[in-house]
């Protein structure tokens, strides 16, 4: 099952927080058909290129959100936010054994924060493993916070392509099922998704960005979509990069007025043996 589909390590998320985390891969949400075996994409209508974006491209730096950043200890978030509304912990378990890592919710009304168990060497722990909860995600519905690049809900998409990179022809640039027969969305930059890693058998760091229709049949037609940023770096530790690497992703979702509704950001630490 691909590990861009669905949470990858999150167990705690999917239980109580799918509003806010939930994210669908623009290789594998095969819901948004518009097209059949005679059709061919050509057909669908050509945009115009856009001026050459000056932005970056997302990184490891984008996890932010306020005063906190990725990996951040659970005790230094709470000396700044205090006792959660709720909190609570999560494991995640492989063939019966003992927890491969620890994941820890705390909600603070709209703010939410997931924090994982790290030993001292910076493996995640197991349940019955010593170690610190780091934060490893983030996600939030208010206006009130603030996320990297000045970003926050409330806002409009065009905000988000004005901050992070995008290509000059993105808007022609089709992500597709496999077979051809469905557009998912829009590639912002790159050409391949976490679900084609095992095909693309690459060393190098791994960057793109999606418009995900979400399940509609195009942008134009979506009630919402989703904008979503990936991005891998080596040192990968079967050499190359998989989806048990650690790798950071960022998610905007969208009305269909092009404001920002939620966002979320993730840290995803290397799966452990």
């Amino acid at each position: 099952m691909s590990k861009f589909s669905v949470f990858r390590k999150s167990a705690g998320i999917v239980l109580s927080m799918t509003m806010l985390f939930g994210m669908s891969a623009c290789g594998k949400h095969v819901e948004a058909v518009i097209t059949d075996d005679s059709e061919d994409i050509t057909s669908y209508q050509e945009y115009p290129t856009v001026e050459t974006s000056k932005a970056d491209k997302f990184s490891y730096s984008d996890l932010t959100v306020n005063s906190l950043k990725y990996m951040m200890s659970e005790n230094d978030v709470k000396n700044i936010y205090g006792t959660p509304v709720s909190e609570y912990e999560s494991t995640e378990k492989e063939n019966n054994a003992d927890a491969l890592y620890v994941e820890k919710v705390c909600a603070y009304n709209d703010l939410t924060f997931i924090f994982v168990k790290f030993d001292d060497s910076g493996k995640t722990a197991g349940k019955n493993q010593s170690g610190t909860y780091r934060l490893t995600a983030a996600a939030s519905v208010s206006d009130k916070d603030v996320f990297a690049r000045g970003l926050k809900v409330g806002m409009s998409a065009d905000s988000i392509l004005r901050v992070y990179y995008r290509d000059t022809d993105y808007r022609n640039n089709y992500c597709m099922t496999s077979d051809k027969t469905a557009v998912l969305g829009n590639y912002l930059y790159g050409s391949f998704t976490m679900d084609d890693l095992d095909k693309i058998n690459t060393k190098d760091a791994i960057s793109y960005g999606l418009i995900n229709y979400n399940g509609y049949d195009s942008l134009e037609d979506a009630e919402n979509y989703i904008i979503e940023l990936t991005y891998f770096s080596p040192d990968y530790k079967s050499g190359t990069a998989t989806v048990d690497d650690d790798f950071a992703q960022i998610a905007f979702d969208i009305d269909n007025n092009g404001t920002i509704t939620a966002i979320r950001w993730y840290y995803y630490p290397e799966e452990g043996e």
